[in-house]
């Protein structure tokens, strides 16, 4: 992974994400968490029934860190 000399905060929602400048790395990491849901049987997708209202969700995105404070992981 790079080394960044100033790292900035982890954003705070999918939006912040995918404009910061570590866009690209942000979006293997969601392609990497949804491929592993669905890999893993997770989830069930099926229809909605009438008059009911899909659960939410939000995405959680961190960097994890080497000890020397260079960017191991971009986790999603």
């Amino acid at each position: 992974m790079e080394h960044h000399d100033c790292v900035e905060e982890d954003p705070n929602s999918f939006e912040e994400a995918m404009k910061s400048q570590d866009a690209s790395f942000w979006k293997e990491a969601v392609n990497d968490e949804m491929n592993s849901i669905m890999g893993n049987n997770t989830w069930v997708l099926s229809d909605l029934p009438p008059g009911c209202t899909p659960i939410g969700c939000k995405w959680i995105f961190k960097k994890k860190m080497k000890v020397d404070r260079t960017i191991d992981k971009f986790k999603a």
